[in-house]
């Protein structure tokens, strides 16, 4: 008698990157590693349905979860590449799509997440980026 012993290989799950909304706005975003001197939005067809878009509602946390690699680890490791997340008022998506947005650039902002970044801000990225009260 044979016995077979699967064992499952334990991905990666990194949550630590938050975005916070500071805004009253619902916001979409989207996130990817690129090379440092581009700054396309690398993603066809990503969102074609309107299922698949996350909302982030104003004066709310969305933890980024990064599947199969490490944030810091995967930066020292290439150091050529940054973690971008591109932030969207979600009402441009839902009235131009994603392929009409992504084209044109119809962003709100975007962030450049490098080692650097992660340590001064304490894996915290909030847009808008401050308020000023003066």
């Amino acid at each position: 008698m044979f016995f077979f012993v699967q064992s499952c290989v334990v991905d990666k799950f990194d949550d630590r990157l938050k975005l916070i909304n500071n805004s009253g706005s619902k916001l979409f975003t989207y996130s990817g590693f690129s090379n440092s001197n581009d700054t396309l939005i690398e993603c066809d067809n990503c969102f074609s349905q309107e299922k698949d878009w996350v909302e982030l509602y104003g004066h709310d946390t969305l933890s980024i979860g990064l599947h199969g690699k490490l944030y810091d680890e995967y930066l020292m490791k290439n150091p050529n590449k940054i973690f971008r997340v591109f932030v969207f008022e979600s009402d441009t998506i839902k009235k131009y799509g994603w392929e009409k947005a992504q084209k044109e650039y119809l962003i709100l902002k975007r962030f450049d997440i490098d080692l650097e970044y992660i340590k001064n801000n304490n894996w915290i990225i909030k847009y808008p980026d401050s308020v000023n009260l003066e």
